[in-house]
C-alpha cells in the first residue's frame, strides 16, 4: 500500500508527518524546526522566533512529501531544496510532466501504465520504486492532512500567534485551495 505524507525535518535528522493527528510533542518539534530553519541560533522557541517567522518574505522549511510503500518498505523522501512550499508541484505528474523533486539524492520518476513510479535516487534506475496509482487521491489526502495541521497551528501555537501563523502557512504552502 502506498502512503504519501507531508513531513518536516526536525532535530537529529528525523522527520515528523504534518497532520491533524499529530501529538503535542510532534507538533512542538515541528513548529520549532520550522521556526529555526536557516537560523544559526539554537534557542528555545519563543515569541521572537514566531514573530520573525511571520515577518519572513516566504516561509520555507526542510521537508516535503514522502512516499512509502508499506508492502516493500521502499521509501522516497523529499530531496534537498524541494521543501514543503513546493508540494503542489507533484500535481504536474498528473499531466505527465516531471517536476523538480530535489537533490542529494534526486528522486527518479517514470510514467507507467496506470500510474507513476518514483525511485529514491534517479542515479539508480534499477532500484525498487513506489508505484503510485491514484496520485490525485494521495495529493488530496496530503492537502487534508495539511489542513488538519493548520487547525493544530491555530489551537496550539503559543503567544496568541496561532491564527496569524496558520494564515501564513496556508498562504505560503497553498493548503486550503483545491487541487
Amino acid at each position: 500500500m502506498i502512503e504519501m505524507q507531508a513531513v518536516v525535518e526536525v532535530t537529529g535528522g528525523d522527520v515528523v508527518a504534518l497532520s491533524g493527528r499529530m501529538s503535542r510533542e510532534e507538533f512542538d518539534r515541528a513548529l520549532a524546526a520550522i521556526a529555526d530553519y536557516g537560523s544559526d541560533d539554537d534557542v528555545e522557541l519563543g515569541p521572537e522566533q514566531l514573530r520573525a517567522l511571520l515577518d519572513e518574505e516566504v516561509i520555507i522549511m526542510a521537508g516535503g512529501l514522502e512516499v512509502h510503500d508499506t508492502e516493500t518498505g521502499v521509501r522516497v523522501g523529499p530531496g534537498c531544496c524541494a521543501g514543503l512550499e513546493s508540494w503542489r508541484d507533484w500535481a504536474r505528474l498528473l499531466d505527465e510532466e516531471v517536476p523538480w523533486l530535489g537533490h542529494s539524492p534526486s528522486p527518479g520518476v517514470e510514467f507507467a501504465a496506470g500510474g507513476v513510479r518514483v525511485r529514491p535516487d534517479e542515479e539508480r534506475p534499477d532500484s525498487p520504486a513506489c508505484h503510485i496509482v491514484d496520485l490525485a487521491g494521495h495529493l488530496e489526502r496530503v492537502r487534508q492532512d495539511l489542513a488538519g495541521f493548520l487547525d493544530l497551528v491555530r489551537r496550539w501555537t503559543p503567544y496568541g500567534l496561532g491564527e496569524a501563523l496558520a494564515a501564513r502557512f496556508d498562504e505560503d504552502f497553498v493548503i486550503s485551495a483545491p487541487l
